[in-house]
């Protein structure tokens, strides 16, 4: 089977043996292309993600079951965040929160972007940001914040140019006023109405 990405203004675009396959088409066929793939191939899928393997991205983006991995790769993620404060409800919350956040994240790029009308590009970008949490797990070890947020970034950045076919300026624009919306709206809700959800028995 080969493989061919082509990018225009609305969709990514497999060409899969010389057969274009556009998030549309794929949408109206009764059969889906992509055959739900296994775990280890997603997680396969989301390390090639997190190393900017824009094939993979195309892939995922096309893929409509890779939806349900990448909401079970973010949810981890946020878990894994409260697990410090030792509280259950902090770990449910951190789930929970983790998803919403990222169909808000998805949300506010797809809007920037301009394209309010057309999902597929919505649901493409989501597919590939949620995979791409799993560099979220991370977050267990010591030190690891900051190269996990900002290399988190990166991976948006890319895969908004792959999924909107934006400039490499014109993608970080978009990633980073829509990240520093939501990292503004997370630090009021965790710093005040949620605080307790964090606080670490003892101190």
């Amino acid at each position: 089977m080969h493989w061919k990405l082509t990018a225009c203004p609305t969709l990514v675009t497999l060409f899969v043996d010389g057969h274009a396959l556009t998030g549309k088409s794929m949408q109206n066929q009764n059969t889906s292309p992509f055959e739900p793939a296994g775990t280890l191939d997603y997680f396969k899928k989301a390390i090639e993600i997190v190393k900017l393997n824009k094939l993979t991205m195309a892939e995922v983006a096309a893929d409509p079951n890779a939806i349900r991995f990448g909401i079970a790769v973010t949810a981890i993620g946020g878990a894994l965040a409260f697990i410090p404060g030792q509280s259950l409800a902090g770990v449910l919350v951190g789930a929970l929160f983790s998803i919403l956040v990222l169909f808000l994240f998805g949300g506010l790029v797809h809007l920037l972007c301009g394209y309010s009308k057309d999902k597929q590009e919505f649901l493409g970008f989501v597919r590939i940001v949620g995979l791409s949490g799993i560099i979220d797990w991370m977050i267990i070890l010591p030190f690891t914040g900051l190269v996990v947020t900002v290399w988190s970034v990166v991976v948006a950045i890319v895969a908004a140019q792959e999924v909107y076919d934006l400039s490499g300026g014109k993608a970080t624009s978009v990633v980073v006023i829509s990240a520093m919306i939501l990292w503004t709206i997370s630090g009021m809700l965790f710093a005040g109405p949620l605080s307790f959800l964090y606080e670490i028995p003892g101190r």
